[in-house]
């Protein structure tokens, strides 16, 4: 039996945002670009979409994507994404433009990055290890390299057909070769580079075919496709969109008028403004401690985050930064270890170290924007998230509705935990009443329940870490679907002595 491997992809997300800034996935950047094109006269029914897109499997999942959007595709593309089927295709594609409509253009080279964070790699569906991506463009690179070297190495223009378009392709990049040999990351500069080989040869195409379309409008958007590992969304730079007409003329820069928000990231700033990358919200706070002595090697990190799985990446992304995690939460996020959980981890500080101790509720957002569910790994359809959140919500409108459904403190250990979910929302029962986006008051309620428990925790047990400084930091975590970075909303981040007086806040500083 073939199972599917389980892909990390914090480092995938990671290095797209770093190496690649602006860049966005497929799903959303296909539904942004009909929604641009409708006010130029872009419809369904009768746009045709040409793509000039690599042979490579990976590339699949955008085409896929823009036929979802206008339900029909050309394929213009051959190796590295160069439309070597060139003025003909183009044309061709011309014509079979559905009567009184337009096309889109697409195109533009890709490369991989793999679980590692590697750029130029990819993870394949079946395949153990990561490999090349794109291979045809990496074997490009290395003819450029091997005639920068040697001119003799160069080859000209193919006169057999067996293999002639890899020969283009590196005569097409050989221009390029000098800003690749001189590149900081060799492995970002080669697909720009390609790219813009790539858009000369379009524009050339689309300059001595355009009057073929016959009235209709042409819409280029060109960039770098971002090849992932399985499971996880595929991404395009778009470095061009422009509307032209058939003559060539351009008509609209449309690149600066799209939106590239997906449903999730509108919902994380409309409805929790200031939430953070886990990642930079990480870098961030270990940057501030670093100045208030705090150490990689001497910080224990203390976390109370619900035991739901997809609360972990967040977990890790600290765990990277300092290198070891005590865990202190229960069900929805609440500090279920206590005083004694708290007094025995501030045990385990490293001699003349210091505790950060990170906790809070969390909330999914779905692919549809639906805040209180999430998508998770391995499942069609999205689900609750905070579950348990949910469940003590429904017990507070319970006792809100009726007070003899109210559960005393529980005397049996076997589902405590929940029992005193429901109990310590209980006081905040009237503002989720009241609450214009109840879905939205739920984790702002959790948290400042939680709150009230870790600042109890902390005042009875601080003494137990002898001198060392104890940083907390309070919030809500936001999942999001997988492929996506998680985010976190922090609403406290402040410094206290052993004897729990307050040093300095910090939440201004993030």
């Amino acid at each position: 039996m073939c199972t599917t491997p389980k892909y990390d992809y914090s480092n995938v997300a990671k290095t797209i945002k770093e190496a690649f800034p602006g860049a966005v996935d497929s799903t959303t950047l296909a539904a942004s670009v009909k929604a641009t094109l409708v006010g130029s006269g872009y419809d369904e029914k009768t746009t045709l979409v040409a793509t000039s897109l690599c042979c490579d499997e990976v590339n699949r999942e955008f085409e896929a994507d823009l036929v979802k959007a206008y339900s029909q595709n050309f394929s213009m593309g051959g190796l590295a994404g160069f439309a070597f089927g060139g003025a003909t295709s183009f044309g061709a594609m011309a014509h079979h433009i559905p009567d009184g409509g337009n096309c889109l253009v697409v195109y533009g080279p890709h490369v991989g990055i793999d679980t590692d964070g590697n750029i130029g790699k990819v993870n394949r569906a079946g395949r153990s290890a990561s490999g090349a991506c794109c291979g045809s463009a990496a074997a490009a690179a290395g003819y450029v390299k091997s005639c920068m070297a040697d001119e003799s190495n160069k080859v000209g223009f193919p006169e057999d057909v067996l293999d002639a378009q890899q020969t283009y392709v590196g005569n097409l990049l050989l221009p390029h070769g000098e800003r690749l040999e001189n590149a900081a990351n060799p492995g970002i500069e080669l697909p720009s580079a390609l790219f813009d080989a790539q858009d000369e040869l379009m524009k050339d195409i689309v300059s001595k075919a355009c009057g073929e379309t016959h009235g209709g409008k042409i819409a280029l958007l060109g960039g770098i496709q971002i090849n992932t590992p399985p499971g996880m969304p595929e991404y395009f730079l778009p470095k061009i969109f422009e509307l032209r007409d058939d003559k060539n003329n351009l008509i609209k820069d449309l690149l600066k008028d799209m939106s590239v928000e997906s449903e999730v990231e509108k919902k994380i700033k409309s409805d929790f403004p200031g939430a953070l990358l886990g990642s930079d919200l990480t870098a961030s706070v270990k940057a501030i401690l670093s100045e208030k002595g705090y150490e990689e090697e001497t910080t224990l990190v203390a976390t109370s985050l619900c035991c739901d799985e997809v609360n972990r990446e967040f977990e890790a992304e600290l765990v990277r930064a300092y290198s070891q995690n005590f865990s202190m939460g229960g069900l929805a996020g609440f500090a279920f270890g206590g005083a004694t959980s708290f007094g025995a981890m501030a045990h385990h500080i490293p001699d003349g170290g210091n505790c950060l101790v990170v906790y809070g509720p969390h909330v999914g957002i779905d692919s549809d924007g639906t805040v209180g569910k999430v998508n998770r790994s391995g499942r069609s359809a999205s689900g609750a998230c905070c579950g348990s959140a949910a469940a003590a919500a429904g017990y507070v409108k319970s006792c809100m509705a009726d007070e003899s459904k109210k559960n005393g403190f529980p005397q049996a250990v076997v589902d405590a935990q929940q029992t005193f979910v429901g109990n310590l929302l209980l006081p905040h029962g009237e503002r989720l009443e009241n609450a214009a986006n109840p879905g939205v008051e739920l984790p702002s309620a959790l948290f400042d329940a939680q709150d009230s428990l870790m600042k109890k925790i902390v005042g009875k047990s601080c003494g137990e870490t002898h001198g060392g400084k104890i940083a907390l930091l309070g919030g809500i975590q936001i999942n999001t679907p997988p492929g996506m970075p998680e985010y976190f909303l922090p609403k406290i981040f402040e410094l206290r002595d052993d004897k729990n007086q307050l040093i300095a806040t910090l939440s201004d500083l993030l």
